[in-house]
Protein backbone atom coordinates (compact mmCIF):
# COMPACT_ATOMS: atom_id res chain seq x y z
CA UNK A 1 0.00 0.00 0.00
CA UNK A 2 1.04 3.60 -0.58
CA UNK A 3 1.80 5.99 2.26
CA UNK A 4 -1.58 7.65 1.61
CA UNK A 5 -3.46 4.34 1.78
CA UNK A 6 -1.68 3.43 5.01
CA UNK A 7 -2.54 6.81 6.54
CA UNK A 8 -6.21 6.46 5.62
CA UNK A 9 -6.50 2.87 6.81
CA UNK A 10 -4.42 3.13 10.00
CA UNK A 11 -5.94 6.11 11.79
CA UNK A 12 -4.13 6.92 15.05
CA UNK A 13 -5.92 9.33 17.37
CA UNK A 14 -2.61 10.14 19.06
CA UNK A 15 -1.53 11.89 15.86
CA UNK A 16 -4.26 14.45 16.52
CA UNK A 17 -2.85 15.41 19.91
CA UNK A 18 -0.12 17.51 18.21
CA UNK A 19 -1.42 19.72 15.40
CA UNK A 20 0.23 22.17 13.03
CA UNK A 21 -2.79 24.32 12.09
CA UNK A 22 -2.02 25.93 8.74
CA UNK A 23 -3.89 29.09 7.62
CA UNK A 24 -3.49 29.27 3.79
CA UNK A 25 -5.50 32.49 3.55
CA UNK A 26 -2.54 34.47 4.91
CA UNK A 27 -0.95 34.24 1.45
CA UNK A 28 -4.12 34.03 -0.65
CA UNK A 29 -3.41 37.31 -2.45
CA UNK A 30 -0.25 35.85 -4.00
CA UNK A 31 0.10 33.83 -7.19
CA UNK A 32 0.13 30.06 -7.62
CA UNK A 33 3.89 29.73 -7.22
CA UNK A 34 4.05 31.69 -3.99
CA UNK A 35 1.08 29.89 -2.42
CA UNK A 36 2.34 26.43 -3.40
CA UNK A 37 5.85 27.24 -2.20
CA UNK A 38 4.50 28.36 1.17
CA UNK A 39 2.42 25.19 1.39
CA UNK A 40 5.61 23.18 0.70
CA UNK A 41 7.33 25.01 3.57
CA UNK A 42 4.37 24.13 5.79
CA UNK A 43 4.59 20.44 4.86
CA UNK A 44 8.30 20.38 5.72
CA UNK A 45 7.94 22.41 8.92
CA UNK A 46 5.10 20.25 10.25
CA UNK A 47 6.97 17.04 9.40
CA UNK A 48 10.09 18.29 11.19
CA UNK A 49 8.06 19.30 14.26
CA UNK A 50 6.34 15.89 14.22
CA UNK A 51 2.89 17.46 14.06
CA UNK A 52 -0.12 16.59 11.93
CA UNK A 53 -0.69 19.40 9.43
CA UNK A 54 -4.34 20.45 9.28
CA UNK A 55 -5.61 23.16 6.93
CA UNK A 56 -8.01 25.79 8.26
CA UNK A 57 -9.79 27.81 5.58
CA UNK A 58 -11.87 30.95 6.22
CA UNK A 59 -15.64 30.42 6.13
CA UNK A 60 -17.63 31.94 3.27
CA UNK A 61 -18.69 34.98 5.29
CA UNK A 62 -15.03 35.80 6.03
CA UNK A 63 -13.49 34.93 2.65
CA UNK A 64 -12.44 37.88 0.52
CA UNK A 65 -13.15 35.97 -2.70
CA UNK A 66 -16.36 35.43 -4.63
CA UNK A 67 -17.30 31.79 -4.27
CA UNK A 68 -15.03 31.37 -1.24
CA UNK A 69 -11.68 30.64 -2.89
CA UNK A 70 -8.80 32.49 -4.52
CA UNK A 71 -8.70 29.62 -7.04
CA UNK A 72 -12.16 30.29 -8.42
CA UNK A 73 -15.26 28.18 -8.92
CA UNK A 74 -15.61 24.95 -10.88
CA UNK A 75 -19.15 24.02 -11.80
CA UNK A 76 -18.97 21.32 -9.09
CA UNK A 77 -18.99 24.05 -6.42
CA UNK A 78 -22.63 24.89 -6.97
CA UNK A 79 -26.04 23.48 -6.48
CA UNK A 80 -28.81 25.12 -8.46
CA UNK A 81 -32.05 26.30 -6.91
CA UNK A 82 -34.87 26.56 -9.41
CA UNK A 83 -38.53 27.18 -8.62
CA UNK A 84 -41.50 26.60 -10.91
CA UNK A 85 -41.58 30.29 -11.76
CA UNK A 86 -37.82 30.62 -12.39
CA UNK A 87 -36.63 30.94 -15.95
CA UNK A 88 -33.54 28.96 -16.84
CA UNK A 89 -31.59 32.19 -17.26
CA UNK A 90 -32.63 33.31 -13.79
CA UNK A 91 -31.49 30.24 -11.89
CA UNK A 92 -30.12 31.02 -8.43
CA UNK A 93 -26.67 29.50 -7.88
CA UNK A 94 -25.22 28.86 -4.42
CA UNK A 95 -21.90 27.37 -3.40
CA UNK A 96 -22.44 24.05 -1.66
CA UNK A 97 -21.79 24.25 2.07
CA UNK A 98 -19.64 21.11 1.98
CA UNK A 99 -17.46 22.28 -0.92
CA UNK A 100 -13.79 23.05 -0.08
CA UNK A 101 -12.79 26.66 0.36
CA UNK A 102 -9.52 28.54 -0.17
CA UNK A 103 -6.41 26.51 -1.00
CA UNK A 104 -8.33 23.31 -0.32
CA UNK A 105 -10.30 23.94 -3.51
CA UNK A 106 -7.05 23.46 -5.43
CA UNK A 107 -5.14 20.91 -3.35
CA UNK A 108 -6.33 17.63 -1.87
CA UNK A 109 -4.32 17.71 1.34
CA UNK A 110 -2.89 14.21 1.97
CA UNK A 111 -3.85 12.10 4.97
CA UNK A 112 -0.20 11.18 5.56
CA UNK A 113 0.36 14.80 6.57
CA UNK A 114 -3.02 15.57 8.16
CA UNK A 115 -3.05 12.32 10.14
CA UNK A 116 -6.74 12.18 9.23
CA UNK A 117 -7.31 14.85 11.88
CA UNK A 118 -10.08 17.42 11.82
CA UNK A 119 -9.58 21.03 12.86
CA UNK A 120 -9.07 20.78 16.64
CA UNK A 121 -11.37 22.27 19.25
CA UNK A 122 -14.51 22.69 17.14
CA UNK A 123 -15.88 25.41 19.42
CA UNK A 124 -13.08 27.79 18.38
CA UNK A 125 -14.14 30.26 15.72
CA UNK A 126 -11.98 31.13 12.73
CA UNK A 127 -11.48 34.61 14.21
CA UNK A 128 -10.20 33.08 17.43
CA UNK A 129 -7.63 30.99 15.58
CA UNK A 130 -6.53 34.06 13.62
CA UNK A 131 -6.08 35.89 16.91
CA UNK A 132 -3.82 33.10 18.17
CA UNK A 133 -1.90 33.16 14.88
CA UNK A 134 -1.25 36.87 15.33
CA UNK A 135 0.33 36.30 18.74
CA UNK A 136 3.40 34.80 17.02
CA UNK A 137 5.69 37.48 15.60
CA UNK A 138 7.87 35.32 13.38
CA UNK A 139 10.93 34.84 15.58
CA UNK A 140 11.88 32.01 17.89
CA UNK A 141 9.65 29.01 18.50
CA UNK A 142 5.99 28.86 17.54
CA UNK A 143 3.61 29.57 20.39
CA UNK A 144 1.81 26.44 21.56
CA UNK A 145 -1.82 26.39 22.66
CA UNK A 146 -3.68 23.57 24.36
CA UNK A 147 -7.43 23.21 23.92
CA UNK A 148 -10.04 20.56 24.65
CA UNK A 149 -11.93 18.75 21.89
CA UNK A 150 -15.65 17.96 22.19
CA UNK A 151 -14.76 14.34 23.03
CA UNK A 152 -12.68 15.47 26.01
CA UNK A 153 -9.26 14.84 24.44
CA UNK A 154 -6.68 17.61 24.43
CA UNK A 155 -4.82 18.99 21.43
CA UNK A 156 -1.54 20.89 21.53
CA UNK A 157 -1.66 23.30 18.59
CA UNK A 158 0.64 25.74 16.83
CA UNK A 159 -1.03 28.11 14.35
CA UNK A 160 1.01 29.05 11.30
CA UNK A 161 0.79 30.55 7.84
CA UNK A 162 2.00 33.25 5.47
CA UNK A 163 5.08 35.35 6.05
CA UNK A 164 5.35 34.53 9.76
CA UNK A 165 5.68 30.84 9.04
CA UNK A 166 8.30 31.54 6.35
CA UNK A 167 10.27 33.59 8.90
CA UNK A 168 10.25 30.61 11.27
CA UNK A 169 11.26 28.35 8.39
CA UNK A 170 14.21 30.55 7.39
CA UNK A 171 15.39 30.80 10.99
CA UNK A 172 15.15 27.06 11.65
CA UNK A 173 16.51 25.87 8.32
CA UNK A 174 20.04 25.27 9.69
CA UNK A 175 18.63 23.17 12.51
CA UNK A 176 16.42 21.20 10.12
CA UNK A 177 19.50 20.33 8.07
CA UNK A 178 21.60 19.79 11.20
CA UNK A 179 24.19 22.53 10.81
CA UNK A 180 24.07 22.45 14.62
CA UNK A 181 24.18 18.75 15.56
CA UNK A 182 24.03 19.54 19.27
CA UNK A 183 20.51 20.88 18.73
CA UNK A 184 19.21 17.96 16.70
CA UNK A 185 19.36 14.33 17.76
CA UNK A 186 19.27 11.48 15.23
CA UNK A 187 15.80 10.56 16.50
CA UNK A 188 14.46 13.94 15.34
CA UNK A 189 15.91 13.40 11.87
CA UNK A 190 14.49 9.87 11.71
CA UNK A 191 11.00 11.14 12.59
CA UNK A 192 11.35 14.00 10.11
CA UNK A 193 12.09 11.59 7.26
CA UNK A 194 9.46 9.06 8.37
CA UNK A 195 6.82 11.81 8.39
CA UNK A 196 7.66 12.39 4.71
CA UNK A 197 7.20 8.73 3.83
CA UNK A 198 10.71 7.34 4.34
CA UNK A 199 11.14 3.64 5.08
CA UNK A 200 13.03 2.79 8.30
CA UNK A 201 16.17 2.15 6.25
CA UNK A 202 15.78 5.48 4.40
CA UNK A 203 15.09 7.37 7.62
CA UNK A 204 18.21 5.92 9.26
CA UNK A 205 20.29 6.88 6.23
CA UNK A 206 18.75 10.36 6.28
CA UNK A 207 19.71 10.84 9.94
CA UNK A 208 23.37 10.39 9.00
CA UNK A 209 23.28 12.53 5.88
CA UNK A 210 25.41 15.67 5.63
CA UNK A 211 25.29 18.60 3.24
CA UNK A 212 22.41 21.09 3.13
CA UNK A 213 21.60 20.67 -0.57
CA UNK A 214 21.62 16.87 -0.34
CA UNK A 215 19.36 16.89 2.72
CA UNK A 216 16.80 19.22 1.18
CA UNK A 217 16.79 17.35 -2.12
CA UNK A 218 16.24 14.09 -0.28
CA UNK A 219 13.21 15.52 1.51
CA UNK A 220 11.86 16.66 -1.87
CA UNK A 221 12.45 13.23 -3.35
CA UNK A 222 10.49 11.69 -0.47
CA UNK A 223 7.66 14.21 -0.84
CA UNK A 224 7.39 13.73 -4.60
CA UNK A 225 7.37 9.97 -4.25
CA UNK A 226 4.58 10.23 -1.69
CA UNK A 227 2.60 12.54 -3.97
CA UNK A 228 2.38 15.54 -1.66
CA UNK A 229 0.88 17.86 -4.30
CA UNK A 230 -2.32 16.21 -5.45
CA UNK A 231 -4.97 18.37 -7.10
CA UNK A 232 -8.65 18.09 -6.36
CA UNK A 233 -10.59 15.81 -8.78
CA UNK A 234 -12.35 18.72 -10.52
CA UNK A 235 -9.04 20.51 -11.09
CA UNK A 236 -7.41 17.35 -12.46
CA UNK A 237 -10.42 16.73 -14.71
CA UNK A 238 -10.57 20.27 -16.10
CA UNK A 239 -6.81 20.49 -16.60
CA UNK A 240 -6.94 17.21 -18.54
CA UNK A 241 -9.78 18.53 -20.71
CA UNK A 242 -7.92 21.80 -21.26
CA UNK A 243 -4.73 19.98 -22.29
CA UNK A 244 -6.72 18.18 -24.98
CA UNK A 245 -7.18 21.56 -26.68
CA UNK A 246 -3.40 22.04 -27.06
CA UNK A 247 -1.59 21.54 -30.36
CA UNK A 248 1.36 20.06 -28.47
CA UNK A 249 1.44 16.29 -29.18
CA UNK A 250 0.92 14.79 -25.74
CA UNK A 251 1.99 11.30 -26.78
CA UNK A 252 5.49 12.46 -27.74
CA UNK A 253 8.49 13.57 -25.72
CA UNK A 254 8.86 17.34 -25.40
CA UNK A 255 10.97 20.00 -23.75
CA UNK A 256 9.71 23.21 -22.14
CA UNK A 257 10.77 26.82 -21.66
CA UNK A 258 9.32 29.06 -18.95
CA UNK A 259 9.52 32.81 -19.67
CA UNK A 260 8.23 34.83 -16.71
CA UNK A 261 8.08 38.57 -17.31
CA UNK A 262 5.33 40.92 -16.20
CA UNK A 263 5.45 42.20 -12.63
CA UNK A 264 8.45 40.05 -11.59
CA UNK A 265 10.82 41.99 -13.86
CA UNK A 266 9.79 45.39 -12.53
CA UNK A 267 11.22 44.90 -9.04
CA UNK A 268 12.35 41.44 -7.89
CA UNK A 269 14.36 40.44 -10.98
CA UNK A 270 15.32 43.93 -12.15
CA UNK A 271 18.94 43.68 -10.98
CA UNK A 272 19.39 40.37 -12.81
CA UNK A 273 18.05 41.87 -16.05
CA UNK A 274 20.44 44.81 -15.68
CA UNK A 275 23.37 42.45 -15.09
CA UNK A 276 22.41 40.42 -18.15
CA UNK A 277 22.49 43.46 -20.43
CA UNK A 278 25.68 44.79 -18.85
CA UNK A 279 27.43 41.52 -19.64
CA UNK A 280 25.85 41.19 -23.07
CA UNK A 281 26.79 44.67 -24.24
CA UNK A 282 30.27 44.26 -22.78
CA UNK A 283 30.79 41.02 -24.71
CA UNK A 284 29.68 42.79 -27.89
CA UNK A 285 32.24 45.56 -27.35
CA UNK A 286 29.47 48.06 -26.63
CA UNK A 287 30.01 48.56 -22.90
CA UNK A 288 30.04 52.34 -23.38
CA UNK A 289 26.40 52.22 -24.47
CA UNK A 290 25.22 50.53 -21.26
CA UNK A 291 22.64 52.57 -19.36
CA UNK A 292 20.69 50.76 -16.61
CA UNK A 293 17.84 53.21 -17.10
CA UNK A 294 17.69 52.68 -20.86
CA UNK A 295 18.16 48.98 -21.60
CA UNK A 296 17.66 47.54 -25.10
CA UNK A 297 14.69 45.65 -23.60
CA UNK A 298 13.33 45.45 -20.06
CA UNK A 299 13.58 41.67 -20.18
CA UNK A 300 16.00 38.89 -21.10
CA UNK A 301 15.39 37.93 -24.75
CA UNK A 302 13.93 34.53 -25.62
CA UNK A 303 17.01 33.70 -27.71
CA UNK A 304 19.05 33.69 -24.51
CA UNK A 305 16.87 30.89 -23.14
CA UNK A 306 17.54 28.90 -26.31
CA UNK A 307 21.26 29.44 -25.78
CA UNK A 308 20.89 26.79 -23.06
CA UNK A 309 19.95 24.22 -25.71
CA UNK A 310 22.57 21.63 -26.62
CA UNK A 311 25.29 22.91 -28.95
CA UNK A 312 26.41 21.60 -32.36
CA UNK A 313 28.97 19.37 -30.62
CA UNK A 314 26.11 17.16 -29.39
CA UNK A 315 24.46 16.72 -32.78
CA UNK A 316 23.86 13.09 -33.72
CA UNK A 317 25.92 11.80 -36.63
CA UNK A 318 25.50 8.78 -38.86
CA UNK A 319 28.16 6.21 -39.71
CA UNK A 320 29.53 8.56 -42.39
CA UNK A 321 29.87 11.35 -39.78
CA UNK A 322 27.03 13.28 -41.39
CA UNK A 323 24.96 15.45 -39.03
CA UNK A 324 21.48 14.08 -38.36
CA UNK A 325 18.61 16.51 -37.85
CA UNK A 326 16.48 15.60 -34.81
CA UNK A 327 12.96 16.90 -34.18
CA UNK A 328 12.05 18.44 -30.80
CA UNK A 329 8.69 19.72 -29.62
CA UNK A 330 9.13 22.73 -27.30
CA UNK A 331 6.34 24.02 -25.08
CA UNK A 332 6.65 27.70 -24.15
CA UNK A 333 4.91 28.80 -20.94
CA UNK A 334 4.88 32.57 -20.64
CA UNK A 335 2.86 35.53 -19.40
CA UNK A 336 4.08 37.50 -22.44
CA UNK A 337 3.05 35.31 -25.41
CA UNK A 338 2.62 38.05 -28.00
CA UNK A 339 6.16 39.37 -27.56
CA UNK A 340 7.71 35.90 -27.27
CA UNK A 341 5.97 34.78 -30.46
CA UNK A 342 7.35 37.86 -32.20
CA UNK A 343 10.84 36.99 -30.91
CA UNK A 344 10.46 33.47 -32.31
CA UNK A 345 9.40 34.91 -35.67
CA UNK A 346 12.65 36.91 -35.71
CA UNK A 347 14.86 33.85 -35.09
CA UNK A 348 17.01 32.67 -38.03
CA UNK A 349 16.65 29.44 -40.02
CA UNK A 350 12.88 29.05 -40.05
CA UNK A 351 11.45 26.02 -41.81
CA UNK A 352 7.89 27.20 -41.16
CA UNK A 353 6.12 29.76 -38.96
CA UNK A 354 6.74 28.00 -35.65
CA UNK A 355 9.76 25.79 -36.44
CA UNK A 356 13.44 26.72 -36.60
CA UNK A 357 16.64 24.78 -37.22
CA UNK A 358 18.77 25.49 -34.15
CA UNK A 359 22.50 24.84 -33.77
CA UNK A 360 22.67 23.00 -37.11
CA UNK A 361 20.73 19.89 -36.15
CA UNK A 362 17.86 20.56 -33.73
CA UNK A 363 14.52 21.15 -35.41
CA UNK A 364 12.55 23.02 -32.74
CA UNK A 365 8.78 23.37 -33.09
CA UNK A 366 7.24 25.80 -30.59
CA UNK A 367 3.83 25.42 -28.96
CA UNK A 368 1.90 27.80 -26.69
CA UNK A 369 -1.00 27.70 -24.26
CA UNK A 370 -4.12 28.29 -26.41
CA UNK A 371 -5.92 30.38 -23.78
CA UNK A 372 -6.85 34.04 -24.15
CA UNK A 373 -3.66 36.10 -23.84
CA UNK A 374 -5.33 38.84 -21.76
CA UNK A 375 -4.26 37.42 -18.36
CA UNK A 376 -2.05 34.55 -17.20
CA UNK A 377 -1.60 35.35 -13.51
CA UNK A 378 -4.08 33.93 -11.00
CA UNK A 379 -4.86 37.46 -9.81
CA UNK A 380 -4.96 39.08 -13.27
CA UNK A 381 -1.94 40.93 -14.65
CA UNK A 382 0.19 40.18 -11.58
CA UNK A 383 0.01 39.90 -7.81
CA UNK A 384 -1.38 43.43 -7.75
CA UNK A 385 -4.38 42.37 -9.83
CA UNK A 386 -5.45 43.84 -13.14
CA UNK A 387 -3.68 47.01 -14.24
CA UNK A 388 -7.01 48.20 -15.61
CA UNK A 389 -8.99 48.51 -12.39
CA UNK A 390 -12.26 48.69 -14.35
CA UNK A 391 -11.91 45.02 -15.31
CA UNK A 392 -14.57 42.95 -13.58
CA UNK A 393 -13.38 39.61 -12.27
CA UNK A 394 -15.49 36.62 -11.27
CA UNK A 395 -14.91 33.27 -9.62
CA UNK A 396 -15.50 31.62 -13.04
CA UNK A 397 -12.82 33.73 -14.75
CA UNK A 398 -10.47 33.13 -11.84
CA UNK A 399 -11.04 29.38 -12.13
CA UNK A 400 -10.27 29.54 -15.87
CA UNK A 401 -6.93 31.21 -15.10
CA UNK A 402 -6.34 28.65 -12.37
CA UNK A 403 -6.81 25.74 -14.79
CA UNK A 404 -4.61 27.37 -17.44
CA UNK A 405 -1.80 27.94 -14.93
CA UNK A 406 -1.95 24.42 -13.50
CA UNK A 407 -1.85 23.03 -17.05
CA UNK A 408 1.38 24.98 -17.58
CA UNK A 409 2.75 23.64 -14.32
CA UNK A 410 2.02 20.04 -15.28
CA UNK A 411 3.67 20.44 -18.68
CA UNK A 412 6.77 22.13 -17.24
CA UNK A 413 7.13 19.53 -14.49
CA UNK A 414 6.99 16.56 -16.87
CA UNK A 415 9.15 18.00 -19.66
CA UNK A 416 12.26 16.06 -20.67
CA UNK A 417 14.30 19.26 -20.45
CA UNK A 418 13.18 22.40 -18.61
CA UNK A 419 14.74 25.80 -19.32
CA UNK A 420 13.75 28.63 -16.99
CA UNK A 421 14.95 30.72 -14.07
CA UNK A 422 14.67 30.84 -10.29
CA UNK A 423 13.70 34.52 -10.07
CA UNK A 424 10.02 33.59 -9.91
CA UNK A 425 8.24 31.32 -7.45
CA UNK A 426 6.91 29.38 -10.43
CA UNK A 427 10.41 28.45 -11.59
CA UNK A 428 11.37 27.34 -8.09
CA UNK A 429 8.21 25.23 -7.73
CA UNK A 430 8.95 23.49 -11.03
CA UNK A 431 12.47 22.62 -9.85
CA UNK A 432 11.02 21.24 -6.60
CA UNK A 433 8.63 19.01 -8.55
CA UNK A 434 11.44 17.62 -10.72
CA UNK A 435 13.51 16.08 -7.91
CA UNK A 436 13.45 12.28 -7.76
CA UNK A 437 14.83 9.59 -5.46
CA UNK A 438 17.30 7.12 -6.94
CA UNK A 439 16.75 3.49 -6.03
CA UNK A 440 19.40 1.41 -7.81
CA UNK A 441 18.36 -2.16 -8.57
CA UNK A 442 20.97 -4.89 -8.84
CA UNK A 443 20.78 -8.54 -9.82
CA UNK A 444 21.19 -11.05 -7.01
CA UNK A 445 23.14 -14.28 -7.32
CA UNK A 446 19.98 -16.28 -8.01
CA UNK A 447 19.03 -14.03 -10.92
CA UNK A 448 16.37 -12.12 -9.03
CA UNK A 449 16.41 -8.43 -8.22
CA UNK A 450 17.15 -6.80 -4.90
CA UNK A 451 17.51 -3.17 -3.92
CA UNK A 452 20.90 -1.84 -2.95
CA UNK A 453 21.40 1.57 -1.35
CA UNK A 454 22.92 4.17 -3.62
CA UNK A 455 26.56 4.80 -2.88
CA UNK A 456 27.46 8.36 -1.92
CA UNK A 457 25.04 11.04 -0.76
CA UNK A 458 25.06 12.79 -4.14
CA UNK A 459 23.67 9.69 -5.86
CA UNK A 460 20.58 9.40 -3.66
CA UNK A 461 18.55 11.88 -5.73
CA UNK A 462 18.47 13.28 -9.22
CA UNK A 463 16.80 16.32 -10.76
CA UNK A 464 15.25 15.94 -14.20
CA UNK A 465 17.22 17.95 -16.77
CA UNK A 466 16.81 21.56 -15.57
CA UNK A 467 18.75 24.46 -17.10
CA UNK A 468 18.81 28.01 -15.75
CA UNK A 469 18.77 30.70 -18.43
CA UNK A 470 19.71 33.72 -16.31
CA UNK A 471 19.82 35.09 -12.80
CA UNK A 472 21.01 33.02 -9.85
CA UNK A 473 21.43 29.34 -10.58
CA UNK A 474 21.59 28.37 -6.93
CA UNK A 475 18.69 26.36 -5.56
CA UNK A 476 16.97 27.92 -2.58
CA UNK A 477 15.63 25.99 0.35
CA UNK A 478 12.37 24.25 -0.72
CA UNK A 479 9.38 26.53 -0.25
CA UNK A 480 11.31 29.79 -0.61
Amino acid sequence: PTIEERARNDYDSDRCSRVFLYLPDKFSDHGHGSQINTYIAGVLASAYLDRSMVLLEPPMEVSGYAGGSQFGCPVDAFHETVTKTTLATQADWHVREDFPMGLSRLVEHPAWRSGGCDVPCADYTYARWVGLYQMYHGRGEFKEFTCTNPDGTEANVVVAGGGKMLQWYREHGPRMTRFHPSQTTPEVAVRFAANLGATPQEAEMFSNMQGTKFIWDYTLGLMNRAGFLKFQPWVARDVDLFLKSFDLPMDEEYSAVHVRRGDKLAVEARDSVIQYWKGKLGAMGEASTFDPNNLPTDYVPFAHYLAKWDGPDKCLRDEDDKVQVTKHNVYVATDDPVVVQREIAELPNHTNDNTVLWNDCYLLTFYFNPTDASAFHLNGDGEGGFEDKSVEDSCFMRYHRNVASIADMMLLTKARTFIGEYNSNWGRVIRTMRVRLNVPVAKSDDGGEHVEPAQGVGSLTRTLDTRIAWGSGGERKPGL
